[in-house]
């Protein structure tokens, strides 16, 4: 059933079961954008490849800087990511009716208020506004951490090539139909930093004593990005994602993850051989089956959505996905023979 308003949407939504039926809601995407919103990550990371016998060798020298997320209601283990969140947007009739001196206390705080010409004014480019999400989300989440000083040059930025991904996990499973909820389109985005500015940004997060109340960020991690490629599809733990993952140690949202991936291809090249020869080399060494088929469910694409991310054939992806866990480790088993 298609809807004309965003309310109509939202109320559709509201009296409908968690899951399938909310999804199916918003599979018509003119339902969907009248409620569509956008997010915004950047992945901080520091490091190149080096040589060595294997990849665990070779990305020795390869970090990522990522926050340990909290539930804000519970204080539990909220999964781990990059930096980042949701967009903050302006109602344009609100906007039109405040005076000058309002609309420049909105620049810092709403990522669709620019300032053009001299004039405090609206902007509906994504790319001003996906940018403007990220450095004020990193703001906010390592002050969450008591961190004020920083300099971190946003202006290097790289966007991920992810279009036309879906977040709806929030609005489909987990809103409990009070105020308003969005379906998000996000934004990732990779940022190569000094190692320093990770060590400096992971220390300054350890004294607990510096944050701030009811802070949705644990702390801050320095993780080899070899130990983050693994870390999606652990259903294990005592904390748990609402899909049953693991809350204290896989990356609550799966772009976030395959920004990784991505960031491990552009290493390597987007070297289809070497990078299949890479997810065996992790599948090995992990207890559970690192797969990219629940996440791209998640973002509501397919597998040759996740090849064409990551710049090979999806034949590569294929084989990828062949190597699960009991493959990998019958194929050892077989070569010891």
């Amino acid at each position: 059933m298609l809807y004309s308003s965003a309310q109509e949407v939202l109320d559709a939504l509201k009296n409908a079961p968690k899951g399938q039926a909310r999804q199916q809601i918003l599979a018509d995407l003119k339902n969907r954008n009248l409620i569509k919103s956008s997010g915004a990550n950047v992945t901080l990371y520091c490091g190149d490849i080096t040589g060595g016998k294997n990849f665990s060798e070779q990305f020795k020298n390869v970090y990522v800087g990522l926050i340990s997320r909290l539930n804000a209601k519970t204080a539990e283990p909220d999964g781990i990511g990059a930096l980042g969140g949701l967009s903050e947007r302006t109602d344009k009739d609100y906007f039109n009716l405040l005076p000058d001196h309002k609309k420049h206390q909105l620049l810092d705080y709403k990522d669709d208020v620019i300032l053009k010409d001299g004039n405090v004014v609206i902007t509906d480019d994504i790319n001003v506004i996906r940018k403007n999400n990220v450095i004020r989300e990193t703001r906010e989440e390592l002050n969450n951490l008591g961190i004020y000083d920083y300099d971190i040059p946003f202006e290097k930025m790289q966007l991920v090539g992810m279009p036309d991904i879906k977040d709806d996990n929030f609005i489909i499973n987990r809103w409990n139909g009070k105020g308003m909820a969005w379906a998000i389109t996000p934004y990732c985005h990779l940022l190569k930093t000094p190692e320093d500015l990770l060590n400096r940004l992971v220390a300054n997060s350890a004294d607990i004593n510096r944050h701030e109340h009811n802070s949705e960020a644990a702390r801050f991690i320095k993780m080899p990005l070899f130990e983050a490629l693994k870390n999606y599809g652990n259903y294990s733990g005592e904390f748990r994602l609402e899909d049953g993952r693991n809350a204290q140690s896989d990356y609550r949202y799966p772009h976030e993850w395959l920004a990784t991936w991505y960031l491990a291809s552009q290493l390597l090249n987007h070297n289809n051989a070497e990078l299949l020869a890479l997810k065996q080399e992790l599948q090995a060494q992990t207890p559970w089956n690192i797969t990219f088929k629940p996440a791209a469910q998640k973002m509501g694409k397919d597998l040759n959505f996740i090849a064409d991310v990551l710049k090979v054939k999806p034949e590569t992806i294929a084989a990828m996905e062949n190597l699960n866990g009991n493959s990998v480790r019958l194929s050892k088993v077989q070569n010891c023979r």
